[in-house]
């Protein structure tokens, strides 16, 4: 027997019918970030990783590349070391695990040997609930990486999977989701918005740890290598960090000001993280959303529409409607 049960109420609803919802059997939770390069996961979730471990709830992050070829003069073993050590001293300053997959930089496929790799990481660690990229993003990486946790999802469960590695099928369907891009096709979707105000200069100080990435690689790639001295503190890292969070993450604040607004109404928001839930995992309901996202608010169906393509067209046909019906008025009162 089980405890699972079909529940309509659960939101986003999607695939709940494939998957119906057991409730959670501790109130410790364990989440695994799947990133695709040493620096992805504290980007992207490190509000999220930090107010988790307050709670107590453990977090792990996992690599799936290390990161070998994100340089212009180091490469190779040399480069994965020093990133490394990088991604393990940036997951300590948010309290969070951290490993690799280990596979080349630029070498991320959906093939059968990674997509066993990435099925026995989330066995091994067996997670309520995994973030990674979605499989829209604009680096190949980022996109396989999205594809193989979607590709494993459905196989975690299947026992005889990958049984020669004597890795534990897990036997109940983790929450999966997406962390936030800005590309629009399909437009992302704020399942949940997540306000990082408070814990923001903790995040700030653990990205600043990917020297080679703030320090070297971004500004050789932007073209500003040489306004970057020899010797520099942390507050210079702090700064180029404010201009790396800002281009990932001023479009939360500023495309889902609405919603900030209305689910925060006693705050301003000044950072954000924000996350998709995927239709292919487990689909919680709000109270576990509260609990595996903690304080973050949850927009509605209808909220959630106006975010969507569909719901700026209909906006658009509103206010369009509106203004015949003032030009029908017009002319009926000549």
């Amino acid at each position: 027997m089980t405890n699972a049960r079909l529940d309509i109420e659960s939101r986003p609803f999607n695939a709940a019918w494939i998957y119906p919802r057991p409730e959670f059997e501790s109130n410790i939770y364990k989440v695994l970030v799947i990133g695709a390069h040493p620096d992805d996961a504290d980007l992207l979730t490190g509000g999220l990783a930090l107010k988790l471990r307050a709670r107590g709830h453990k977090v792990k992050y996992i690599a799936v590349t290390n990161g070998d070829m994100g340089h212009f003069k180091q490469r190779d073993i040399v480069l994965a070391a020093r990133r490394l050590e990088e991604g393990k001293a940036s997951a300590e300053k948010l309290g969070v695990d951290y490993d690799t997959l280990n596979i080349g930089d630029g070498d991320v496929w959906v093939n059968r040997e990674q997509l066993r790799k990435v099925i026995r990481c989330i066995r091994e660690y067996a997670p309520d609930l995994i973030v990674t990229h979605r499989p829209q993003d604009y680096h190949k990486d980022h996109r396989y990486t999205g594809q193989l946790v979607k590709d494993a999802s459905y196989l975690l469960l299947v026992p005889h999977y990958m049984d020669e590695y004597r890795t534990p099928f897990i036997d109940q369907m983790p929450v999966i989701c997406y962390a936030f891009d800005h590309f629009e096709n399909p437009l992302f979707r704020p399942d949940v918005l997540l306000d990082i105000t408070d814990v923001y200069e903790q995040k700030a100080l653990a990205i600043s740890q990917h020297v080679s990435q703030l320090m070297e690689w971004l500004p050789y790639t932007q073209g500003i290598l040489d306004q970057i001295p020899e010797e520099y503190d942390y507050k210079q890292r702090r700064e180029i960090v404010e201009t790396l969070v800002n281009y990932h993450f001023s479009e939360v604040i500023s495309r889902f000001r609405k919603l900030l607004k209305a689910g925060y109404p006693d705050r301003k928001v000044r950072q954000a993280e924000a996350f998709q839930i995927c239709e292919y995992g487990k689909q919680p309901s709000l109270k576990e959303m509260k609990e595996l996202f903690p304080g973050a608010i949850f927009p509605s169906s209808k909220e959630l529409e106006a975010t969507t393509e569909l719901g700026k067209l209909k906006e658009k046909i509103k206010k369009f409607k509106k203004k015949i019906t003032k030009l029908e008025e017009k002319l009926e009162g000549k």
